[in-house]
């Protein structure tokens, strides 16, 4: 028999809906008995261990892992409560988007950052890092718009830069300027080495609990069309083969990597907003008043 719905609620809000062992956010958390019913295991709050998917299915069966599930479990309590502050809760975020969509609807639409987990340093916050998409360094637009992709493709064949080497890079070159309005910070970049004129901007607009950056963007390419897209990356660190001098040696690396991309379409115009996990574009107000026909809204961890 599966756990009371309070008895769910409670355990999955105690460990942030993240998993106890990995603890990754998880949209599909589990709550698990540690001791089964076929042992006499109560459907109690005491007996019930927030495990991810993943995690369930490889540790769960397990009588061996019973004691350090429930070790697991008890020191992820205490670190939630005591320890980890994120900007925005996951709880609350949680509690909104729960409001909004089923838990089938969650697992399908859900767009995250896998490689993050909470009180680790495994996967960057923005605030961690020199880089930046809200101040200096600024990650440079051309960056950005190489891990957009090609318009006429289908979805980006390039989907990580080394911010390290590339940010101040001849690869990724150009000056770019840095405007301010009443939506916010736009860091915008004009070619002046093709023969015909282009120029691309980007603004941040939040950065969720699991660490998903989201940018506004618009890439105008010399026409009349100027296309804006919602791009959305995650920061990681890892370590890279270093080969400048006589011996090869490593060193570590700040990686932009792009989680994905929706187009808005030709001149778009509209409010773009995060709150509550949900990113939500508005109606477009633009130079063809899609009007309703641009909306759409999708929860973002």
């Amino acid at each position: 028999m599966p756990f009371p719905d309070k008895v769910k609620r409670r355990v999955r809000e105690r460990a942030w809906f993240a998993c106890c062992l990995c603890k990754r956010i998880s949209v599909a958390l589990e709550v698990h008995h540690i001791l089964p019913h076929a042992a006499r295991g109560p459907d109690s709050e005491d007996n019930a261990a927030p495990l991810c998917p993943s995690c369930h299915e490889s540790f769960g069966g397990n009588p061996d892992h019973r004691a350090r599930i429930r070790t697991m479990r008890d020191h992820w309590y205490d670190a939630c409560e005591n320890l980890f502050r994120p900007a925005d809760n996951p709880v609350d975020v949680f509690r909104s988007l729960h409001e909004t969509f089923s838990v089938e609807e969650l697992e399908r639409l859900t767009v995250h950052n896998p490689t993050y987990l909470l009180g680790k340093d495994g996967a960057l916050a923005l605030e961690e890092t020199r880089f930046s998409f809200r101040q200096p360094e600024y990650v440079h637009p051309r960056i950005v718009k190489e891990l957009l992709g090609w318009i006429s493709d289908s979805s980006p064949a390039v989907i990580a830069v080394d911010l390290d080497a590339g940010n101040r890079s001849n690869q990724f070159h150009g000056d770019f300027t840095v405007e301010e309005d009443a939506e916010g910070v736009r860091v915008h970049w004009e070619d002046e080495w093709e023969d015909e004129e282009s120029s691309f901007w980007y603004r941040h607009v939040a950065t969720t609990p699991s660490g998903v950056e989201i940018l506004e963007c618009h890439d105008w390419m010399g026409g009349s069309g100027v296309f804006g897209s919602i791009a959305l990356f995650s920061l990681e660190r890892d370590r890279a083969l270093e080969t400048d001098g006589a011996d090869p040696s490593a060193r570590e690396r700040t990686v932009l990597r792009a989680v994905g991309n929706c187009g808005l379409g030709d001149r778009y115009r509209g409010d773009i907003t995060y709150a509550g996990g949900l990113l939500e574009v508005g109606p477009d107000r633009g130079w063809f008043k899609r009007g309703e026909e641009a909306a759409w809204r999708l929860p973002v961890l």
